[in-house]
């Protein structure tokens, strides 16, 4: 049992017979509350991976040349040492799919790219493949020798941004957002430009909360892994409370640790419909970004992380979470989630040749890091978020200008 921060946060480490290791982390919360998440994770020499169950049934398994995270509807995100990354749905069909092509430039040199193919996304908490999958193209950078996707927008024709930056004749209803509570509620916009900041933000989070519920029949939450993990939980926290109160000398060590505190089942968050509040200075910002987006899709300019770090606005910058990715938090080093949706900023600028950054959530779901953690995240999956959020502005622009004629979107 290693306490970590203050005296009611704590990890339970136990080895089993089979070589495996059950976690179990308990957590004071700001607000006094306690948090318990665990994992069992298991090591195999043989092909080199290590694959981590969590108590809410997600998955992650790390390789000698890749990762893959499985999320609350069975998706499985898969991100390859080269830069490559793919999606699948449990059913073994692809979401989206990564592979290197080339191209020769107008000089005649060829160029290596990244093209990922997009098979389906999420509509009403579902799948719904595309009649035509829809292909993006990527330059290969590298940040500190790590290779990164860095998307490249195809530019519309020039009559497809001007509605964009004039006002609506009539202003355009839209319905209630349902994933999100803005601080202060909007049902009607004379903005295209405001309403493409909305619902940059309330589009992410319906997609982070698809792909956290499950939509077939079985919830990853009941398979047999997570809830054996669970039940073995809690086998672990009472040894260890009998423990503490039959020694000493363990009783001294870990005075004030009140094992027994939170719930003896883990908090299940994941399915949550609590609307993410958005306080009103991020959705601000967004719009702000937004704005500088839609401006650099119409010069053909690509949002690249070194750009953000190189300008006056990186402080107050806020980073998009594109994927599912599991974090660690930088002071206690407890893993937490994030999903597609959430919206963090750097707590610390990042400085020399490190693969991390300190980020702080700013706004999360049920079952994502809290606001306010700090958590570290790779420069590589920053970047991938500058290529979501650019993907994100290129089809609400799509979006707004099919809706718009009609008065309501």
């Amino acid at each position: 049992m290693v306490p970590h921060g203050n005296r009611n946060s704590f990890d339970i480490r136990q080895k089993n017979a089979d070589g495996s290791q059950i976690v179990v982390s308990q957590q004071q919360l700001p607000d006094g509350t306690k948090r318990v998440t665990g994992f069992k994770q298991t090591d195999d020499t043989r092909d080199g991976t290590t694959t981590r169950v969590y108590a809410d049934g997600r998955l992650v398994t790390q390789g000698r040349d890749f990762e893959r995270r499985s999320v609350g509807s069975g998706t499985s995100f898969v991100t390859h040492r080269n830069g490559l990354r793919a999606a699948v749905l449990p059913d073994g069909r692809p979401v989206f799919q990564d592979r290197f092509t080339s191209f020769r430039d107008q000089d005649g040199r060829e160029r290596r790219m990244i093209e990922r193919t997009r098979y389906a996304r999420w509509w009403n908490g579902r799948p719904e493949y595309e009649p035509r999958p829809v292909v993006r193209r990527y330059d290969v950078v590298y940040i500190h020798g790590a290779p990164v996707a860095q998307y490249r927008p195809s530019r519309f024709v020039p009559d497809d941004y001007r509605g964009h930056y004039a006002r609506f004749a009539v202003p355009v209803v839209v319905a209630a957002a349902t994933w999100v509570a803005f601080a202060s509620p909007v049902t009607s916009y004379n903005d295209p430009l405001a309403l493409m900041g909305d619902m940059q933000i309330s589009s992410a989070f319906e997609e982070g909360y698809a792909y956290s519920t499950p939509y077939g029949a079985s919830p990853v939450y009941d398979a047999p892994e997570a809830a054996t993990l669970r039940s073995q939980m809690t086998t672990v926290r009472q040894h260890v409370k009998t423990s503490v109160q039959g020694n000493a000398a363990l009783k001294d060590q870990l005075a004030g640790v009140d094992v027994q505190a939170a719930s003896s089942r883990v908090q299940e968050a994941v399915g949550s419909a609590v609307p993410i509040q958005i306080p009103e200075e991020v959705r601000q910002q967004v719009r702000k970004q937004v704005r500088l987006s839609v401006a650099m899709h119409q010069n053909g300019r690509p949002l690249v992380l070194a750009d953000v770090l190189a300008s006056g606005y990186a402080r107050i910058y806020l980073f998009q979470t594109a994927q599912p990715l599991n974090v660690a938090q930088a002071s206690a080093g407890v893993e937490c989630f994030l999903n597609t949706g959430d919206l963090i900023g750097f707590s610390k600028l990042p400085a020399g040749e490190g693969a991390f950054a300190e980020m702080k959530v700013v706004a999360s779901g049920s079952s994502s890091c809290l606001p306010g953690e700090v958590v570290l995240v790779r420069l590589t999956d920053l970047q991938e978020m500058l290529n979501g959020f650019s993907e994100r502005v290129e089809e609400n622009m799509q979006r707004v200008s099919a809706c718009a004629a009609s008065g309501k979107c």
